[in-house]
């Protein structure tokens, strides 16, 4: 990578990172341990129900993990700046584009077997409420054209309340597994229950951990106790 765009990657990832710690009180992964991922090419799949995702994908597999991502973006041209963060066009209509980035993904994955596909199969970003849509991508097609040794990996997100002025966002997984078999939809299914059923108090038993210790609502940095007198008198 040539320092020009190392420096973009950088900026970027700043950026990305600001904007999380903007956007969410925090980051939650559920699970008692920080998922483990074979040596070998990884696609990381998942729901696509908030704006964030990707960001918070990136949070996981790129910060949290230290491994290079990959994500196809179908509207790349309106954000090209994420392109040093590994970001490739996936234009709808535009076959040769979307053909130009699967190669450039096999050829990325062949010369760093560590790299982390970042895939949403729904195709598009969809109300939390309607659950799941139908997947769009062919898995088992795209199974049989990146490497033999890719494995596979559920991640279910979630936005939700937990008492604050902003959103916690959650993740969690199960093991990868090594090929596409047509349970996709029902792991990630199975997942986003066990996200509905997270409550604060998993932090502090050891069920969940912090990705990311976003910003804090007005209640927790104000303690304005010492002005009651004064505005009892007022009241």
């Amino acid at each position: 990578m040539s320092p020009g765009a190392r420096l973009a990657r950088r900026f970027i990832e700043r950026l990305m990172h600001r904007d999380l710690r903007r956007a969410f009180r925090r980051v939650v992964w559920v699970g008692e341990h920080a998922p483990a991922l074979p040596d070998g090419p990884v696609v990381l799949y998942a729901n696509h129900h908030g704006f964030y995702d990707g960001h918070l994908l990136w949070l996981l597999a790129a910060r949290t993990l230290g491994r290079p991502v990959v994500v196809w973006m179908a509207e790349w041209t309106r954000a090209p700046l994420f392109g040093p963060a590994g970001a490739l066009p996936f234009p709808k209509h535009d076959v040769r584009s979307r053909t130009a980035t699967l190669r450039e993904t096999v050829r990325r994955m062949e010369r760093d077997p560590r790299t982390v596909l970042l895939l949403f199969p729904e195709g598009e970003l969809r109300p939390a409420d309607a659950g799941l849509g139908p997947f769009r991508a062919d898995l088992a097609r795209l199974g049989r054209v990146l490497p033999a040794e890719t494995a596979w990996w559920p991640v279910a997100l979630r936005v939700t309340w937990w008492g604050e002025d902003r959103p916690t966002a959650l993740l969690t997984t199960e093991a990868v597994h090594p090929a596409p078999d047509g349970r996709e939809a029902e792991r990630l299914g199975a997942l986003l229950h066990r996200l509905r059923r997270a409550e604060p108090a998993w932090l502090r038993d050891g069920r969940a951990r912090l990705l990311l210790d976003g910003t804090r609502s007005a209640h927790e940095r104000w303690n304005l106790s010492t002005l009651a007198p004064l505005f009892r008198r007022w009241t």
